[in-house]
């Protein structure tokens, strides 16, 4: 307090004193004086000052503990001159403590312990000037209240310390940059700055502070307990807060680095935890989607875009944009357990990739083009740079729709500005959600272009509630480094394999594929391809299925309302890409689910031929139905036998073959079902047939597969199937009794006294009735591979002279490896061969000697029915003495037509009388020239009765 002559006065540095002053002037320049312990409060109670409200403090008291003795002066003394500027000050630093947490403030701490380091001139000097401590909150166990202080850093930088009589101290000049309520270099009061639940944060930590101050274990001095204590009361007071909130601490027992256990300072050690709110920036999901966790997209960009401050904007676990430092989540400081979080710039990929060609995804979602995207001048196929995360919470046809490509020319050339609208929380209780823009622009480039797509294709294209058997199939078409490579996320069980120098990949999947990631042969993402759910059917109706499962071919009727009629196989294929037909066809014929059925206009009868090409189990125990075995569908041209993936002769008879049976049986038996679910099936009564020949052993095994098969099915499909029991004859018939309910229903023929007769590949069923009833039935070895096939594998030149059949085709082939590939050919060219070619060669000796050895066997049959007929009315089965007419069907029915003069068998044929003469001898009765009436639908006749 020097004073300095001016005009041989006396003038004090600090301001004039009052009139009511206590400190009297010194009479002489430079003596010091000793004062009582009140000396500097007596100077400033005296001061005759009138401070501007930017007058920050009066830091003129000549002592190193300046700014805390100013702080303790201001805040208990009513008369300190600038006592509510240095209230403000106090408040902003409680309240930065308090909610540091909840704002993530960048604030640490650090002990000084005077006693320690007073070997040091500078601490040895504040130690011997430690303040009094007659204010003080507290008291420290042998030692002075003063003498262990904390110094809190801001950023690194000192912006504060503990004190014990007034808890703490801001730096005059401290730099609290960031903090809303510093401004222009000066903490402020920050209830301007504090939102609703902040305040009622701070007022339960205020009132948890005003609580502890007053505990008898800290010792402190009652007056200065009092003062502080009204000065937090008038804090929270003026906070006008909801009380309602919860006291909420942090669990982070040194959340400033250090522990605060300095006496009442243990308070402070604890900031508040924010409670937990409903995040703000939470991915509304879209209503069809259940995703495990919530997904957050964190961006301080919300804030602005919004209008909203980022304390106000809740993140996760009592976070906020504004205290959530988004570094210790990149660094894994931060965990997150139960949500997933992204920021902006994780939801685009870093290149925009595309396709080189127009509408290259036929079968793809794509967003609508405002403006044609072009490369170069020619129209190009995005795939979607977009992290496919998203597909975890959006629908592929919400996130199209907030998807939009914008084609645009930068300063780098031509550019893709990708613009993605996300659903958020948002703001507005109540509201559905708030949207949130995100924008990129891609510069389109050459080494982005892929010029080539592969083979990509999803079976069946439908939804049904519980339709869990979809089936997914990859080609790269050998051009590996010229397309990408594909990865179905979904798959349960994706197999991955290589033939020949293409790629190939087939995948199950439960669920219909919402979206594919595209790759580089090194698993990077290159973009998604988004597939539009298909529409989900609704079942409705039932069916009743007949299937005929025979040697050669495999036939399928359907009854839907009374009336019997073929299965339309109609095409359930999603084809995602545009490939060459010439190739994709065949390729789905032989490594995946046939896309339709040759010939077009007549698909059934399916050939009994299974295909097991791009199988990859070791055993025949590991073969799984689609993966390891599906119907193959053969062409007369392409289909060679020889191949070692090529599976024939699936009847019961062969256990080296029953794998490959279950196989067909389990593809045939998905594919209908697929078939009948997509128009809205929820019923399916199966009805089977079976060989006249069967065992009862053969009956039960057939019967059970069948109940195996659809019981599964069932159970993944949501189709009710009813399978029948062997002693079921309503749905579980011999392919006699089926031919001749076929002739009796559908083609209005009596059973008064008939023979029917099913000429199949192997065997040929046959049943006797009289007056309706049946009277015998029996199966014989002697069928069409028998009556006709035979003759023709013993005469390879044959074929190759008059069918065109090329050597190379059959060379080698013998019994059942010769068998389906004839029988292929007369399915698919037999008939045409008929009506327009055999007039030219009727009467050439090769042709001639095919049909009389065609017609020996034949009427061979006829003779053996005539026997059965006389052994039965020896027996009195069969009563009257006389043959019967004779009702043939089947595969093999289809040779009378060979044996007819003019290539169409009918009751006029000549070949009738001999047919009835065979009869007659065989039977010992009158040959009365009975006729032969041949199914108008050979080989539908057992699947359709």
């Amino acid at each position: 307090m020097t004073a300095t002559p001016i005009n041989n006065n006396l003038c004090f540095f600090l301001p004039a004193l009052n009139q009511e002053a206590d400190v009297k002037p010194i009479d002489e320049a430079g003596k010091w004086e000793e004062q009582e312990n009140n000396a500097f409060e007596k100077v400033a109670t005296s001061l005759n000052y009138q401070a501007p409200r930017e007058v920050k403090s009066i830091s003129s008291v000549p002592t190193m503990w300046a700014r805390p003795l100013s702080v303790e002066m201001a805040l208990h003394n009513n008369q300190y001159p600038i006592r509510d500027q240095m209230i403000e000050q106090w408040r902003g630093m409680l309240a930065a403590l308090a909610l540091a947490e909840v704002r993530g403030f960048p604030l640490k701490a650090q002990l000084i312990e005077l006693r320690q380091l007073r070997y040091e001139e500078f601490a040895r000097c504040l130690h011997e000037l430690l303040p009094s401590e007659s204010r003080t909150l507290y008291t420290i166990a042998n030692k002075h209240s003063w003498e262990d202080i904390y110094v809190f850093l801001w950023q690194g930088k000192a912006v504060g310390m503990t004190s014990p009589s007034t808890l703490v101290c801001p730096a005059e000049e401290g730099e609290w940059r960031g903090l809303q309520w510093w401004v222009k270099g000066q903490l402020h009061s920050p209830i301007p700055h504090l939102n609703a639940s902040e305040k009622s944060l701070l007022w339960r930590w205020l009132e948890n502070l005003r609580r502890e101050i007053g505990k008898p274990e800290y010792q402190g001095k009652k007056q200065a307990i009092n003062t502080i204590g009204g000065l937090i009361d008038e804090f929270r007071a003026d906070l006008n807060a909801d009380t309602s909130q919860p006291l909420s601490l942090t669990e982070e027992p040194q959340f400033f680095g250090v522990p605060l256990n300095r006496g009442i300072l243990n308070t402070l050690n604890f900031p508040v935890k924010a409670p937990e709110k409903p995040s703000n920036i939470r991915l509304i999901a879209s209503s069809s989607k259940t995703p495990k966790s919530d997904l957050l997209v964190i961006d301080p960009e919300i804030a602005k875009v919004w209008n909203v401050p980022l304390q106000n904007i809740w993140v996760h676990g009592g976070k906020t944009l504004a205290s959530l430092n988004v570094e210790d989540l990149r660094q894994r400081r931060i965990i997150w357990q139960d949500v997933k979080w992204v920021e902006p710039k994780d939801l685009f990929l870093p290149e925009f990739k595309f396709i080189n060609q127009e509408d290259a995804l036929p079968g793809a979602f794509l967003p609508k083009e405002v403006v044609p995207l072009t490369f170069e001048g020619d129209r190009i196929t995005p795939l979607i740079p977009l992290n496919p995360i998203l597909l975890d919470y959006l629908t592929p046809e919400e996130l199209i729709s907030r998807l939009k490509l914008q084609p645009l020319n930068g300063n780098e050339g031509p550019q893709i500005r990708v613009t993605l609208d996300l659903p958020l929380a948002g703001m507005e209780e109540g509201n559905s959600s708030q949207n949130y823009r995100l924008q990129k622009d891609y510069v389109l480039k050459e080494e982005n272009a892929l010029p080539e797509v592969p083979v990509l294709e999803v079976w069946p294209n439908f939804r049904s509630p519980s339709w869990k058997y979809y089936y997914a199939f990859y080609y790269d078409g050998e051009h590996s480094d010229d397309t990408f490579q594909v990865n179905f996320p979904e798959a349960k069980q994706p197999q991955i394999f290589k033939d020949g120098r293409g790629a190939y990949q087939m995948a199950y999947l439960e669920q219909f594929p919402s979206y594919l990631e595209c790759q580089t042969q090194n698993k990077n993402l290159l973009g998604l391809i988004l597939l539009e759910s298909p529409p989900e059917v609704t079942t409705r109706s039932s069916w009743q299925i007949g299937v005929d499962f025979g040697t050669s071919f495999t036939n399928i009727y359907v009854n839907r309302i009374g009336t019997a009629e073929p299965l339309e196989l109609i095409n359930l294929h999603l084809k995602i890409t545009e490939f060459n037909q010439e190739t994709r066809l065949p390729l789905l014929y032989e490594y995946f689910i046939p896309e339709d059925f040759i010939p077009l206009h007549k698909p059934l009868p399916l050939s009994s031929v299974l295909t097991t090409r791009g199988s990859q189990a070791a055993n025949n125990d590991q073969r799984k139905p689609i993966f390891d075995g599906r119907i193959y569908v053969p062409n007369s041209y392409r289909f060679k036998i020889q191949e070692d993936w090529i599976k024939t002769n699936l009847k019961w008879e062969e256990p080296q073959n029953l794998v490959f049976n279950q196989l067909f049986l389990k593809h045939l038996a998905l594919h209908i079902t697929a078939i009948a679910a997509s128009q809205g099936v929820g019923q399916i009564q199966w009805s089977l047939s079976y060989p006249s020949a069967f065992s009862r052993g053969d009956k039960n095994r057939y019967a059970k597969s069948w109940k195996d098969i659809t019981r599964e099915l069932e159970e993944k499909t949501g189709v009710g199937h009813n399978s029948p029991d062997i002693d079921n004859l309503d749905y579980f018939r011999s392919e006699s009794l089926a031919l001749a309910q076929y002739f009796a229903d559908h083609e209005d023929h009596d059973l008064v006294n008939t023979t029917c007769i099913d000429v199949g590949g192997g065997t040929s069923d046959i049943s006797i009735w009289e007056e309706e009833n049946l009277v015998h039935q029996c199966s014989v070895l002697l069928a069409g591979r028998d009556l006709f096939s035979q003759f023709l594998e013993l005469n390879p030149k044959f074929l190759e002279k008059r069918f065109g059949i090329e050597p190379s085709e059959i060379k080698g082939l013998k019994g059942t490896a010769f068998n389906p590939k004839l029988d292929v050919w007369l399915r698919l060219e037999g008939d045409n061969w008929l009506n327009n070619k055999k007039a030219f060669i009727a009467d050439q000796a090769d042709f001639q000697g095919l049909i009389q050895l065609t017609a020996i066997g034949t009427a061979g049959l006829y003779y053996y029915v005539g026997i059965i007929l006389k052994t039965l009315h020896q027996e009195e089965k069969y009563k009257r003495p006389e043959i019967t007419p004779v009702y043939m069907g089947g595969n093999g029915g289809r040779f009378l037509h060979w044996l007819s003069e003019t290539g169409q068998f009918d009751r006029n044929s000549e070949i009738n009388l001999l047919f009835s003469r065979m009869l007659s001898k065989g039977s010992g009765f009158e040959d009365i020239e009975v006729t032969t009436r041949l199914s108008q639908n050979l080989k539908d006749e057992v699947a359709c009765g």
